[in-house]
């Protein structure tokens, strides 16, 4: 069994790892806001699923020692890129915005029929979360937007106008509980293709990150993602 470290313990996916639902993982320890943050010599992955602004206090775990780190943490940016370049340079790090992996093979879809319909067919792709999620468009949508060229548009208002060639529209729906979906719509003259991806159980996630917990525990160091693992 990995011997795992839980950063983000108090979360809403961290209690899903401590609520006993990861039978694969060797639970060492747990760690949220407030804690000492000092990783046990035996923890060979930490398993993060907290908040960018929690970061600094995740640098500090990961600091004077080389256990590997898999990531689902979204929201990123510059500085939370950089410190996954100065974490990789010492340990092996998986990261992926969404650990799903029907996620992922949907990004792969994607990039298949955007190849296959060229600039014929103008490009939409629209996301649904629970209420509480804080980034807006998701981590998982501005991944995905990544296989468009084109410019991307962040909803539209009632001054808009008609749609600008060279642009991709992003819309963002919040509410009840849902765990997450990603709707991608190529939108040609007498046609439309839709491919979707809904994710029903949280559950999906925490599988994810287990199956990636045990793909680079004992990697060398360096950066991990979906590719790397399903490739």
């Amino acid at each position: 069994m990995t011997r795992v470290a839980i950063f983000g313990s108090d979360g809403r996916m961290g209690r899903l790892f401590t609520g006993g639902s990861s039978g694969k993982l060797d639970i060492v320890q747990t760690f949220d806001k407030g804690d000492s943050y000092k990783l046990d010599s035996s923890v060979e992955v930490v398993i993060d699923f907290s908040q960018v602004s929690a970061w600094g206090d995740l640098d500090t775990l990961l600091t004077g020692n080389e256990a590997a780190l898999v990531s689902g943490t979204t929201g990123t940016g510059v500085n939370e890129n950089r410190l996954l370049d100065k974490w990789s340079s010492v340990r092996p790090v998986f990261y992926s915005s969404n650990m799903s992996i029907g996620i992922y093979v949907l990004g792969e879809l994607m990039r298949i029929a955007t190849d296959m319909l060229g600039d014929s067919f103008d490009h939409e792709l629209v996301e649904f979360h629970h209420r509480n999620k804080k980034d807006s468009p998701s981590g998982t949508a501005l991944s995905l937007l990544g296989n468009w060229p084109e410019q991307v548009v962040f909803g539209r208002n009632r001054d808009s106008g008609e749609r600008k060639p060279g642009t991709a529209g992003v819309h963002s729906v919040r509410g009840g509980d849902v765990a997450g979906e990603h709707h991608l719509y190529f939108l040609g003259d007498g046609e439309r293709l839709t491919i979707s991806h809904a994710a029903t159980d949280r559950m999906v996630f925490v599988n994810g990150a287990i199956r990636a917990a045990e793909f680079i525990a004992g990697k060398p160091s360096g950066l991990y993602g979906m590719e790397d693992m399903l490739g």
